[in-house]
This record gives C-alpha cells, structure tokens and sequence, in this order.
C-alpha cells in the first residue's frame, strides 16, 4: 500500500462506520465465516486489515481472542475505541500492523481472517508466507476478496491506487497452494455495490469470494 493510500484510510476512519452497507458487509461476512470454520471458541485470530474492527466484533462470541492489525494509525485508533465501546477489550486488541513489512507478533494463531485487504497489498505471495508462518500447525486462513476486475472499476475514483484489481478466484486458490496450504476451497462471498468513479455514472456490483485454506 502506498503512503498517499495510508494517508487515505488515516482520513477516512473516524467516518467510515457512518456507512450502513460497512456495517451490514461485515456482519455478513461474519456469518459467512461462521459457517466455513466451524469455530470452537477456543482460536486465537489474526485479523489482517481490520480496519475500525467491525468484522472480529461481529465474531467476538465466537473465538477466545483477536488481534485486530491495520496499517493505518487512524483506523486502528478507531478500533480500540470500537472494542471499548463494545465492552471486548478482554478478547480483542488492536495493533498498527503491516504484516509485509514489520516483525511479526509474538505467539502463533489458530486463524487468519481478512476482508478486502489482500487487494491493497502489492507482495501478495509474502504476505501469504508470512500469514503461514504465524500460524499453528492445522491452523486456517479466511480470505474474502474481489473477484476479478481487470478494468479497475472499483478503484477508478482512487488515481493512486497501486493494489491489485481483484482476483482471478482458481489463480488465488493456487497461490494458497503455492503457499504450502492445502485443503483450499474457493466459494462465493456475495457482492458489493459501489458508486462509480471516473466517467462511468450510477452504481456497479463487484461480486467477491471466500478462499480458505489449511497450514
């Protein structure tokens, strides 16, 4: 992610869970990831891009523990206000976290989740090694992405975007592979509707996939 990105997300937090459909996007993929892993409520999860926490919220009941991670300073501060709130704070942290470029954390998790995050990281198949490497031997990874968008339509209004444009889902499915998880399975996730940016005029609808995967 580039800096001008950091700096966009910084900005956008203290507004961002103004927007019902972030709300509504995260609860869903909450149940979504619900009925993919079979929680026991004993996991101790990492949370990649977690932005204002919505999502490990929706969770909380359902695992021991989470450690919320984003990159950006701004919405992790949000985040921590969001798990007070919430009265979470003895099963979630957040942290300011780049895990392509920072040390990792301390201990080993029993999953990774992460919702529209991957496609803003440009060393895709470290991040993937790393996220590996943090994880209990057995230990899972839920991944929810965008689907394919070789046109960029959904970050046409962002001029300094420098992610990837989604994802091919079997090309995903492989690099998980590649990774050294197996098991891997690829499934619809539902979809995003989004205004659109440059000419184009009214809303379109991105659909997305969950891609989980065994260490």
């Amino acid at each position: 992610m580039s800096p001008s990105e950091h700096g966009h997300f910084d900005d956008a937090a203290s507004t961002w869970d103004a927007d019902p459909a972030k709300i509504e996007r995260a609860r869903a993929t909450a149940d979504l990831l619900k009925g993919a892993l079979a929680l026991t409520g004993t996991e101790r999860v990492l949370e990649i891009g977690g932005g204002t926490g919505q999502l490990s919220l929706s969770l909380a009941d359902h695992v021991a523990a989470v450690l919320v991670t984003d990159a950006s300073p701004g919405m992790v501060d949000v985040a921590r206000a969001n798990i007070e709130q919430a009265g979470s704070a003895d099963r979630l942290t957040a942290q300011r976290l780049d895990l392509v470029t920072d040390p990792l954390p301390d201990g080993r998790f029993d999953g990774v989740w992460a919702q529209l995050a991957l496609h803003h990281v440009r060393e895709i198949d470290l991040l993937l090694e790393r996220v590996k490497a943090i994880l209990v031997p057995g230990g899972w990874v839920a991944i929810v992405e965008l689907d394919d968008d070789r046109a960029g339509a959904f970050h046409a209004h962002h001029e300094d975007f420098t992610g990837h444009h989604g994802f091919d889902r079997d090309a995903f499915a492989e690099r998980l592979r590649a990774t050294g998880f197996h098991d891997v399975t690829v499934s619809d996730a539902g979809s995003i509707e989004k205004e659109l940016g440059g000419d184009d005029q009214g809303r379109g609808t991105f659909a997305m996939f969950l891609a989980v995967g065994r260490a």
